[in-house]
């Protein structure tokens, strides 16, 4: 008698619905999506203008961030992100070759030089870093607590380069809720930013982050964030915890924006 292979379990999708708020307004929402499987995950976004948002922007932006889990440990493959302009869409995308960034390409063209103070070559970046988007995926085992909380953290996305650094929980608004983890980290650009960037970053707060899991246990995502900026509180709020779906609420690409109605 032969028996049949092993069937292999093909990737899971969750997802969630996150809000934007700038001193308690509304601003903006994201759809977000997270596929795995057992060597693989995909973490993707469509982040939209909502409420009060629609008076300053239409403008929407799609990010796509991908690579292997190789035991607790995630390894880049892809960055990829598109975002609305006036009349089309822009796009970047960062490759990566063993975990380390290794090309990058994107059509956008600033309007204005951006002045930049410390330039960063992409190849002198390395391994040990993920991209702003990936950076609040954990994946860790519960019993290791708020282990990542404590760990640095190097963001690149391409042309920019910024680090996440541990500080005391000491003064911390409120404790996790059960099941979840608090952190708090401040950021602090390295090299590709304009001097305004630097200037502004000092003035910036830490940022408060409360982690909780996702359904299959193996990941942990934010069940809120907020940060003290020089505009007011930016407050982000999964309004939707995670959860499995095969229903997609990312597309897989952006349209260009639809034209201007003509006046009369």
């Amino acid at each position: 008698m032969t028996l049949a292979p092993p069937a292999i379990a093909g990737p899971v999708t969750y997802s969630s619905v996150y809000q934007i708020y700038l001193r308690g307004i509304l601003l903006a929402r994201a759809n977000v999506e997270l596929a795995v499987s057992a060597q693989q995950y995909q973490l993707s976004a469509l982040l939209r203008s909502s409420g009060i948002g629609f008076l300053f922007s239409d403008a929407s932006a799609l990010i796509r961030t991908s690579g292997k889990i190789l035991g607790e440990n995630i390894e880049p493959e892809a960055l990829q992100y598109s975002w609305t302009d006036d009349d089309s869409v822009n796009f970047a995308r960062l490759d990566y070759a063993d975990g380390a960034p290794a090309a990058y390409e994107t059509n956008y063209k600033p309007e204005t030089p951006q002045n930049i103070v410390v330039p960063v070559a992409l190849e002198d970046v390395g391994l040990g870093t993920r991209d702003p988007f990936l950076s609040l995926l954990v994946l860790q085992s519960p019993e290791k607590g708020d282990a990542f909380c404590r760990t640095p953290m190097r963001l690149f996305d391409g042309r920019r380069l910024a680090q996440l650094s541990p500080e005391s929980m000491a003064g911390a608004p409120r404790d996790a809720t059960t099941g979840g983890i608090a952190c708090r980290v401040r950021w602090t650009p390295i090299a590709g930013y304009p001097k305004k960037t630097y200037e502004r970053a000092e003035e910036m707060r830490p940022v408060d982050l409360e982690f909780v899991g996702i359904a299959n246990g193996r990941f942990m995502a934010p069940r809120e964030v907020n940060v003290v900026t020089r505009f007011g509180t930016v407050r982000i709020v999964a309004v939707q915890p995670f959860r499995e779906s095969n229903l997609p609420i990312v597309p897989a690409k952006l349209s260009p924006p639809p034209p201007d109605d003509e006046e009369w």
